[in-house]
């Protein structure tokens, strides 16, 4: 399984409506795009290491490394991108394999 994690910092005059928007529209891929087998995501912690670096994460699991690919791609993912990338400063995207704890079969 492959593990996707995602954060936006927005550009300071974004309004609130904004934010809730992206928030909607990025947790609606979940059942919108069937390569997403898992999501969560939300707003970060003020007081949080990073915190004032960016303002929301997510994280979204696939199966395979060409499920990203498709995700990436797929048409609402784009709309989701097109609708709110105007008030991004800045976004973070860090790919994992996901492994099992050690000592854990």
């Amino acid at each position: 399984m492959y593990q996707r994690f995602v954060c936006f910092k927005f550009k300071a005059n974004t309004p609130p409506a904004a934010v809730h928007q992206h928030l909607t529209m990025f947790a609606a891929l979940a059942t919108t795009i069937p390569e997403i087998v898992s999501y969560a995501g939300g707003i970060t912690f003020p007081e949080g290491e990073g915190a004032d670096k960016y303002n929301t994460a997510h994280y979204v699991t696939y199966n395979t490394q060409e499920d990203i690919d498709t995700y990436f791609h797929h048409p609402a993912h784009q709309e989701f991108i097109q609708a709110n990338q105007d008030h991004w400063e800045d976004v973070l995207v860090l790919d994992s394999k996901i492994t099992p704890a050690l000592g854990t079969s």
